[in-house]
């Protein structure tokens, strides 16, 4: 992230990655910005000034017509930049009397809203034009390259070089190399499909899918990402993955490295991208399923059983963090039996047992209890 050491606060409100960060932080981003402020202090106040710029950019102003919005975006930015880059003492009192006005407040939201969209719209043009080849030395011969579209409704499945699975859904498509002959095992998917990628700790295996990209060793996982839709999905079913944006500015050494970079998804997490916005937010599936080995599979049977035990055993058997108090869920006892249940209605029956509640946040779960009464 050296890159951000000569960033404005202009440059840090139109980053994807910045804004990202702002608009939906994930345990990793918060501290990877976190870290990267305390290594630049000095950046502390431009940092503060973007977020703020960022988030008021949701504001919804009353629709102006073109003549107005011209003038607003004009004498906006002129007075920004007067009194930020010139500050004379010609006229200080109008200058902060102005300043202050809820009118010129909203004039400044909608001047940003206004760049922010045409800013958005050309990133997202060029990150759809930008054009990702397989890594030589993969020939440029039609023939090393293959490209399967699933025509039928019935689910489709094709065997990479490698011995990896892909399960093209109904419509799904992908383009792949015959032969993995490079560094990287490359895919393009458009559509949905489940991969099963055998395991290759020296050759990283990437799909690429409307803008986004997904990293992995050798995991298996699903992608929805059509050519129509503004959003693209990614459920992880075993092992670990990472994603990233395509237009992140680190994209090289994110797919160069063999390490894990970007946002990391564990079994039963999914990463939801908003292609337009450019925002990531990390979320369960919908139906999580057990992932430890059946002869690891506990009961669920619980007597007089602290709720504290009762969240680790549940935790560890969906691979799913769940985070809690366990000095005041230690004295909250628990006898019920939870073999047939979802994880959700799992959750909902202890909540309920113990009088606590339950949310999901950064793909995790957050026990909230004051402790038990009895």
């Amino acid at each position: 992230m050296d890159h951000y050491r000569d960033f404005t606060v202009e440059d840090f409100v139109w980053d994807n990655v910045f804004r990202q960060w702002v608009l939906s932080p994930t345990r990793e981003t918060d501290e990877l910005w976190e870290a990267w402020i305390e290594k630049n202090a000095d950046a502390h106040d431009k940092i503060q000034q973007a977020k703020s710029i960022v988030l008021s950019l949701r504001l919804h102003e009353p629709e102006l017509s073109d003549p107005e919005i011209t003038e607003i975006v004009k004498n906006t930015i002129g007075r920004i930049d007067g009194f930020e880059k010139y500050p004379t003492f010609a006229e200080p009192v109008k200058q902060l009397k102005t300043y202050h006005f809820p009118w010129f407040r909203m004039a400044a939201a909608v001047a940003l809203l206004l760049i922010s969209g045409w800013i958005i719209y050309s990133l997202s043009t060029k990150k759809e034009s930008r054009q990702i080849t397989f890594e030589k030395p993969i020939q440029e011969d039609k023939d090393s390259i293959t490209e399967k579209w699933n025509a039928s409704t019935k689910p489709m499945t094709v065997v990479l070089d490698d011995g990896s699975k892909v399960t093209l859904s109904a419509k799904a498509r992908i383009r792949y190399a015959n032969k993995f002959v490079a560094a990287k095992r490359e895919v393009y998917l458009e559509g949905e499909a489940f991969f099963d990628i055998t395991k290759d700790a020296d050759r990283p295996f990437f799909v690429y899918s409307n803008g986004l990209v997904t990293k992995v060793l050798g995991t298996s996982f699903t992608i929805r990402a059509y050519g129509n839709s503004n959003e693209v999905t990614v459920e992880v079913k075993t092992g670990r993955v990472s994603v990233f944006p395509q237009s992140d500015p680190d994209f090289e050494q994110k797919t160069s490295g063999r390490e894990l970079q970007g946002i990391v998804l564990s079994p039963n997490q999914k990463i939801i991208y908003s292609r337009e916005e450019v925002r990531m937010v990390k979320t369960l599936v919908e139906k999580p399923e057990i992932v430890v080995p059946k002869a690891e599979i506990p009961q669920f049977e619980f007597e007089d059983t602290p709720a504290s035990d009762v969240f680790a055993t549940v935790g560890k058997a969906y691979g799913i963090e769940i985070l809690y108090d366990a000095e005041i869920l230690k004295d909250c006892p628990l006898t019920a039996t939870l073999d047939n249940q979802t994880l959700h209605e799992k959750l909902f029956i202890i909540c309920q047992a113990v009088e606590a509640s339950y949310e999901i946040i950064d793909g995790q779960v957050v026990i909230h209890s004051r402790g038990c009464k009895n």
